[in-house]
């Protein structure tokens, strides 16, 4: 146990076997059980803790509770040359959006570039699960989310008007890691509020507003997030809700309120239909390379770029394990009793 007592090293593999028992044991197909494990575990190797495994028991209580379909019938319901939109049948959100992925690569290989949406689903878990896809085939993905009711407000507003709609880009490289953009519209995402709130971290100034509209500190007062960049992120969250809503059939987010169902879209951009791949992949190794010889400020050991930092974690991680926290796997350790799973870890 590290973190003064607060964390337990894990290893990758048996929390993968760990988590696919779960969600089998729940009745989700084996199929979309290892695909949930696969994109969670590599969640929680990435160090987005607050988007791996620590989000199981919440999805699996959906399904046990009856709020969302174990077995959904996913399909596609309007489909083009350079487009798709799927319906996810309110089942788990990633099996759809990894089928909207697919489905857009494939597509962009001839069309150059291609969207996919998904409507009718459930929560999607980080959003680099899915930019990461596209840089497995050598293109640029692009992905975004419409979650749950409002929760961020717009600059000079005492209430919410927008989800804290997260996005990410993936931008292959060649002989230097890809670069990875995962963020939230908000000043934080909300699963980072709770990490915080966990380890017993006070919240940033600046980030929470009460129902009043007061600024705090207090994560049990502040119900509502402050947009990132002030009107940047408020203008992010609303586009970003407009693609992963209205476009794709769902709503914008002034009128969900903390719906159960979201709505994701996803681009893939080929990038061999716009230039030679080789002459732009040595390109971006040589703005990598730049950006991370820039010169440090005092008590700052190195310029990162984004995504790089997980990318570190996550090759420490595959061979020493994941460190999570203790509350996280008591979560774990409860959903697994009343499933009658056996745990993968010592306490």
């Amino acid at each position: 146990m590290n973190q003064e007592g607060q964390e337990i090293i894990v290893q990758a593999e048996p929390l993968h076997e760990f988590a696919i028992a779960l969600y089998q044991k729940a009745g989700v197909s084996q199929e979309h059980a290892k695909l949930m494990a696969d994109l969670q575990v590599e969640t929680d190797l990435r160090s987005v803790h607050s988007h791996g495994t620590r989000m199981i028991p919440w999805y699996l209580r959906s399904i046990l509770d009856g709020a969302m379909n174990a077995s959904p019938d996913i399909r596609v319901v309007q489909e083009g040359p350079g487009f798709a939109v799927i319906d996810g049948d309110n089942g788990l959100g990633h099996p759809p959006s990894a089928l909207a992925m697919q489905m857009a690569t494939e597509k962009a290989r001839s069309t150059g570039i291609a969207a996919a949406g998904v409507r009718n689903a459930g929560h999607f878990g980080a959003a680099a699960c899915y930019t990461m896809m596209a840089v497995e085939a050598k293109m640029i993905g692009f992905s975004t989310t419409n979650t749950g009711g409002p929760s961020v407000a717009a600059p000079g507003a005492a209430e919410p008007v927008v989800t804290n709609n997260p996005l990410s880009y993936g931008i292959p490289a060649g002989e230097e890691r890809p670069i990875v953009l995962d963020m939230a519209c908000g000043s934080s995402a909300w699963g980072k509020v709770r990490t915080l709130q966990m380890y017993g971290i006070p919240i940033p100034p600046g980030w929470l507003l009460t129902t009043d509209g007061k600024p705090t500190q207090d994560p049990n007062e502040g119900k509502i997030l402050t947009p990132a960049g002030g009107p940047r992120g408020y203008g992010l969250a609303l586009t970003m809700g407009i693609l992963a809503g209205p476009l794709v059939g769902g709503l914008i987010a002034t009128a969900k309120q903390g719906d159960a169902t979201s709505e994701h879209f996803f681009i893939a951009i080929n990038v061999a239909s716009f230039t030679d791949y080789d002459e732009y992949a040595a390109a971006i190794d040589e703005g990598i390379r730049a950006i991370q010889a820039a010169k440090p400020v005092e008590g700052v050991d190195q310029v990162y770029l984004p995504g790089e930092i997980e990318w570190r974690k996550r090759e420490a991680w595959v061979d020493t394990g994941i460190p999570l926290h203790i509350n996280h796997l008591r979560d774990l350790a409860s959903l697994a009793e009343e499933l009658k799973v056996d745990i993968c870890w010592e306490w």
